[in-house]
C-alpha cells in the first residue's frame, strides 16, 4: 500500500467518540496512514491516542485500507536524553526498554503488526547516537521485527543534520517540520526525492495558527500537496476537518498556482518591505541549537501578516531549543552565511521583544 498524499495525524484528537468517528472519516476519504504516539492525548492506560487509534481500526474493513504507525524515543521529548519513561514512549535506550514499549503500543492498538514504526523526537547527534549504539533503541527495533514492516525517524533537527541521519540508510521515510512559512528544511525533501525517501510534513499549519486565516490555511494545504514525494501530516479533530482536507485534495487539478508562485502570493501578503528572513536554513548550524529560520518564520507571520496567534503558538513550543531565540547570544555566525546579507541579531533582537511573553523572560 502507497501512502496517500494527505496522511492523519492523532495527535489532537479530542476523546474517543469523536477521534474514532474522525479517524474513520480520514479513512473514508482515502487518508491511509495514521500516525500516533504513545503520550499523544494521554489521560490513563485505557484513554489516549493510540487506544483511541485502536478502537478505529479494530473494525476489519478499516484496517485493511489504513497504515497504522506509532513510535518511541531514546530522548526526553525536546532535546536531552532524560529518564526511562515507558508510559509516554521516552528514554528507551535499551533493548528490553524498547520491547516494554513497543508491546505496549500493541496492546493499547490491539494489534499484532505494525504498519511503520518511527525514531521518534531524534533532533541531536547524541539522541541519535544513542539510539544507534549497540544494545540500544536500534537493536530493540531490530528484536521485533517480524512486528513491523517500514521504519522511519521523526526530527525537529536542522536541514544538514537530518540529512546525516538519514545517511545512515536506516530510513524509509523521515518526518520533518514543513509549511509555507518555514521552508527551511526543502534540502531534505530534495535530499528524499533523490534517494527514495517519503516525506511526511508535520506542523503543516505551523501548530494550528495558519488555521486561523482562512486564505493562510488553504495556501499552506495547497503549498505541501504540490511538492513531489511529501505527504501533509494533518492533525484532524473533527470529519468537518477531514472534509475539508478532502476538498482541498479533490480540487488540486483546478488549481492554478505553483508551489513558487504561492511562496511569493505569501510573501507578497506581508505588511512591509523591510529585508525579511525566508527560512532558507543556509544560517544553520548555531552554536546555541537555534534553528533560526524556524524560529523567526513566526516572527514574520505575528510582525507582517498581524497573526497574534503566531506569537501564542511560538510561547507554547519553547520546548523546543531550536525556537529558544532567548538563548541567542549574538555571535554573528547566521550573519555570515546569511545568502540576503540580512542583519540577523539585529532581527534576532526585535523577535525577541515582540515575541516572548513576560512570563517566558
Amino acid at each position: 500500500m502507497q501512502l496517500s498524499k494527505i496522511i492523519t495525524g492523532a495527535m489532537r484528537l479530542k476523546d474517543r467518540k469523536s477521534g474514532v468517528a474522525t479517524l474513520r472519516a480520514a479513512i473514508d476519504a482515502g487518508f491511509n496512514y495514521i500516525d500516533t504516539s504513545p503520550c499523544y492525548c494521554f489521560k490513563d492506560e485505557n484513554e489516549n491516542s493510540e487506544s483511541w487509534v485502536g478502537d478505529a481500526v479494530s473494525d476489519p474493513d478499516y484496517r485493511a485500507r489504513v497504515m497504522v504507525s506509532t513510535k518511541c524515543a531514546p530522548g526526553d521529548g525536546g532535546f536531552g536524553l532524560g529518564e526511562f519513561r515507558p508510559r509516554n514512549g521516552f528514554g528507551v535506550r535499551g533493548v528490553e526498554q524498547f520491547r516494554q514499549v513497543f508491546d505496549q503500543s500493541l496492546r493499547r492498538l490491539g494489534l499484532d503488526q505494525l504498519d511503520f514504526y518511527h525514531l521518534w523526537t531524534t533532533h541531536t547527534d547524541e539522541q541519535f547516537n544513542a539510539a544507534m549504539q549497540p544494545g540500544s533503541w536500534y537493536d530493540g527495533l531490530q528484536s521485533k521485527k517480524d512486528q513491523w514492516n517500514h521504519v522511519g525517524i521523526t526530527t525537529h533537527a536542522e536541514p544538514n543534520t537530518v540529512i546525516r541521519f538519514l545517511e545512515s540508510g536506516r530510513f524509509e521515510t523521515v518526518t520533518i517540520p514543513l509549511n509555507v512559512i518555514n521552508t527551511m528544511r526543502l534540502p531534505v525533501v530534495d535530499y528524499c526525492r533523490e534517494h527514495g525517501i517519503e516525506v511526511i510534513a508535520m506542523n503543516p499549519l505551523a501548530g494550528g495558527f495558519l488555521a486561523a486565516r482562512d486564505d493562510m490555511k488553504e495556501l499552506a494545504l495547497r503549498y505541501l500537496m504540490l511538492l513531489d514525494g511529501v505527504h501533509p501530516l494533518i492533525g484532524f479533530s473533527s470529519p468537518e476537518e477531514v472534509a475539508y482536507a478532502k476538498w482541498i485534495e479533490d480540487t488540486m487539478p483546478s488549481w492554478e498556482l505553483g508551489a513558487d508562485e504561492i511562496l511569493k502570493k505569501v510573501s507578497g501578503m506581508m505588511t512591509s518591505d523591510e529585508p525579511r528572513c525566508t527560512a532558507c536554513g543556509y544560517c544553520s548550524p548555531c552554536p546555541e541549537s537555534i534553528t533560526v529560520g524556524a524560529a523567526l518564520s513566526y516572527y514574520n507571520a505575528y510582525k507582517y501578516l498581524g497573526m497574534k496567534e503566531a506569537k501564542e503558538a511560538f510561547n507554547c513550543k519553547q520546548w523546543e531549543a531550536g525556537l529558544r531565540l532567548d538563548n541567542c547570544v549574538e555571535c554573528g555566525e547566521c550573519e555570515t552565511r546569511c545568502p540576503n546579507n540580512l542583519p540577523v541579531r539585529e532581527i534576532i533582537r526585535d523577535a525577541r521583544k515582540l515575541l516572548y511573553d513576560e512570563a517566558a523572560k
